[in-house]
C-alpha cells in the first residue's frame, strides 16, 4: 500500500458512515494522520483507532450544525496534530424521499442546515489553518443530485447543488493561497442507508430502483469508490484539480 500520504493530517468529518469508515481506512493506511469526526457512533472509528494506534487517529465528538462544535473539533485536532492539510466533509441526512408537497417542514430546516449550512461553517473553520500551513485541500462528499435534481430529493439536491457552487467559489477565491477545493458527487451507493431507502419505503423503493437500472454499469457504487476518489483529491497525484464536481456514479451522469 502506497504511504504517499505520510506527514498529512486529515480532518474526516462525518466517519461514522460507510461513506466515511471507507475514506478514514484509506487515508490512514496510505500513512495520514487523521481527525475522525462523529457526531452520535464512534464504535467502528474505534476500531480504527486500536488498529491504526491513537498516534495517528483521535476520535473528535460534535455536532456540526453548531458552530461552537466546529470551532471545537477544529481546534482538537490543531492542539493533536500541529496543522491541517486536508478537510474531507461526507455528512449528510437520514433521508426519506417524498414529493417536495409532502416534506415536512422541520426536514427541510434541518437538510439545510446539515447538507449546506454545516459545509459552509466547516470551510469558515478550517481556512484560516489552510492558509497558515501554505496551503491544503477541501473536498466535499456531495450527491449527482446537485448536479441533475432528483425526484423526491428536492430539499437536498438544492443543498448539494449550492454546495458545489459554493465549494467552486471558494476555490476561485483562494488559489492564491494554494486552498484546492472539489466536490465529490456519488449516485446510488451501496450503503446502509441506501438499503433502507429502497427496502422500507415504497415510493423511495420506486425512485431508487428506476435510479439503479438507468446506471450504464448496471449496479450501486460502493463505499470505497467514492473514498477513493476523495482519497484521490487530497493526494499529491490531484494538485492540478480544483473547483470541480466528480461524478463517481457508474455513468448515471455524464457531464
Amino acid at each position: 500500500m502506497s504511504k504517499d500520504l505520510s506527514g498529512k493530517v486529515v480532518l474526516l468529518c462525518g466517519a461514522s458512515g460507510d461513506i466515511g469508515l471507507a475514506a478514514a481506512r484509506k487515508l490512514l493506511e496510505r500513512g495520514a494522520s487523521v481527525g475522525l469526526h462523529y457526531r452520535t457512533s464512534p464504535e467502528g472509528l474505534q476500531k480504527l483507532v486500536d488498529e491504526f494506534g491513537g498516534d495517528r487517529a483521535v476520535l473528535l465528538q460534535g455536532d456540526l450544525v453548531r458552530k461552537e462544535d466546529v470551532a471545537s473539533v477544529v481546534s482538537k485536532l490543531i492542539e493533536r496534530f500541529g496543522k491541517l492539510d486536508a478537510v474531507i466533509t461526507t455528512v449528510g441526512t437520514k433521508l426519506r424521499i417524498r414529493p417536495f408537497l409532502e416534506t415536512a417542514e422541520e426536514y427541510i430546516d434541518l437538510t439545510i442546515a446539515i447538507e449546506l449550512r454545516s459545509v459552509i461553517e466547516v470551510t469558515r473553520a478550517v481556512l484560516p489553518e489552510l492558509i497558515k500551513n501554505g496551503g491544503g485541500r477541501i473536498v466535499v462528499i456531495g450527491s449527482d443530485s446537485g448536479k441533475v435534481g432528483t425526484s423526491g430529493e428536492s430539499v437536498s439536491a438544492a443543498c448539494r447543488g449550492g454546495a458545489i457552487a459554493f465549494i467552486k467559489s471558494i476555490a476561485r477565491e483562494y488559489a492564491r493561497h494554494n486552498v484546492l477545493a472539489n466536490v465529490v458527487c456519488p449516485g446510488p451507493t451501496d450503503t446502509g442507508l441506501w438499503e433502507d431507502l429502497v427496502n422500507n419505503d415504497e415510493f423511495g423503493s420506486k425512485i431508487g430502483n428506476a435510479m439503479i437500472r438507468a446506471i450504464p454499469l448496471r449496479r450501486l457504487g460502493r463505499p470505497e469508490e467514492v473514498a477513493g476518489a476523495a482519497t484521490f483529491l487530497v493526494s499529491d497525484e490531484a494538485s492540478y484539480i480544483t473547483g470541480q464536481a466528480i461524478s463517481v456514479s457508474g455513468g448515471l451522469t455524464m457531464s
